[in-house]
């Protein structure tokens, strides 16, 4: 699921190409951040907690045993994202220098998308290692993709076809065939014990990787010569909030004094419209002698 759209993504990146001053005239990354961390952090937990919908709810019944294997498999989630966000939260630290909230949120998804499809036939310690490792591809992903020019607003191929081919590869390495049989699933064989399963899961992976990249790209590219995919140079730099909705979200003045603020990558220059005038300046009512002023 994850590999398909992130994959997907991908090919729509290279295709659409950057956003407008997104590399300069050598090529070199010019920063940008998130509009609001808030929104950001609250955004990754709603995904989160909807997790373990998907992942616990996968096991579509309660009964004969399956509540038991719903509840090993929040546990499994739980672990890797956790392990993921702090892992990729240390990565920042000791790459960047920093600690990037933003990479923190993304570890988190990317471990999330790293146990999903391992989640019921995994040990719980073995999610551990999942998540660290999605953490590290997650990272890698993203700044290789970078590093190729390739924009990738979301870092939507990094968490999710990248840490989604992780996900398949870890169920081959780490399914046991006892987990498996407790998952209730109903092959009874020993084909994570002898390899096999790790064989099918990276033909699967090689698989969903090429179907989906050829579909979207054949699909994408049908969209661009005939509408287009990109927008044209003035809506860019207006931002689609103002082209599809006939307004701004993020106003020039939040961004400082100097009413320059970023939208998309562009700067733009700062909404003058519709301000209320400043009200009249209060002159300072003088105290007289002797008195005590209250909080003094």
């Amino acid at each position: 699921v994850h590999m398909v759209g992130g994959w997907s993504g991908l090919v729509g990146a290279i295709i659409i190409g950057p956003r407008k001053n997104r590399f300069d005239a050598d090529g070199r990354v010019v920063p940008t951040s998130g509009h609001n961390t808030t929104m950001m952090a609250l955004g990754t937990i709603i995904l989160w907690f909807g997790w373990y919908g998907f992942n616990c709810g996968s096991t579509l019944a309660l009964s004969g045993g399956a509540g038991n294997v719903a509840g090993k498999v929040a546990v499994t989630t739980t672990i890797a994202a956790a392990t993921a966000c702090l892992m990729a939260t240390l990565i920042s630290r000791m790459l960047g220098g920093t600690y990037d909230i933003s990479v923190s949120l993304n570890g988190i998804l990317a471990g999330l998308v790293g146990i999903t499809a391992n989640c019921s036939v995994v040990n719980p310690w073995h999610a551990f290692f999942i998540g660290l490792v999605a953490a590290w591809i997650y990272y890698g992903a993203s700044r290789l993709l970078l590093r190729l020019r390739v924009d990738d607003p979301l870092d939507a191929f990094a968490i999710h076809g990248a840490c989604g081919a992780w996900g398949l590869l870890a169920t081959g390495i780490f399914c046991t065939d006892a987990n498996v049989q407790y998952a209730a699933y109903p092959n009874v064989n020993d084909a994570c014990e002898r390899g096999e399963q790790f064989g099918v899961q990276f033909i699967g992976m090689i698989a969903i990787a090429v179907w989906s990249s050829v579909l979207s790209g054949l699909t994408f590219f049908v969209i661009n010569i005939t509408m287009g995919l990109r927008v044209s140079d003035q809506v860019e730099n207006e931002g689609l909030d103002k082209s599809e909705h006939g307004m701004q979200a993020y106003s020039a003045d939040m961004f400082g004094a100097s009413g320059v603020g970023f939208n998309g990558g562009n700067k733009i220059a700062p909404n003058t419209e519709n301000k209320l005038a400043a009200p009249p300046a209060i002159e300072p009512v003088g105290v007289p002698p002797n008195t005590i002023e209250v909080g003094s």
